[in-house]
């Protein structure tokens, strides 16, 4: 029996960037410095985001969730015109809406343990 493939915080991350923007605007370079904004240049940073971003993209590519051109550079294997494949988009619309029901539960229960605080 085969278990449902499961995404990781990242792989989410990754899955809802692609979502909201055009098929092909992101390479594995440029989806690195979206996704970690405070990496500073100049640092070995840079290099484990890159790294950490182009594994992440291949496990979604292995998963069938993700579609790109491979390349090889300097730094290695890395990918162009990132997109989502259907299965992609359907799932990073579920992880988006479970995100937003998560936001939504969670503000409630803020709301419920202000009001008991303030009611003591």
């Amino acid at each position: 029996m085969r278990f449902p493939d499961r995404c990781d915080v990242k792989e989410i991350a990754l899955l809802i960037e692609l979502y909201e923007v055009p098929n092909g605007t992101y390479s594995s370079y440029t989806l690195a410095e979206k996704l970690n904004p405070g990496v500073e240049l100049g640092t070995e940073s840079p290099w484990a985001a890159f790294a950490e971003t182009r594994d992440v993209t291949e496990n979604l590519i292995a998963k069938g969730l993700v579609q790109g051109e491979r390349k090889r550079g300097p730094d290695g294997i890395y990918f162009e015109k990132l997109k989502l494949t259907s299965k992609g988009e359907q799932t990073a619309i579920q992880q988006r809406n479970s995100a937003k029901e998560t936001e939504t539960s969670l503000n409630e229960v803020l709301k419920e343990i202000r009001k008991s605080t303030d009611n003591k």
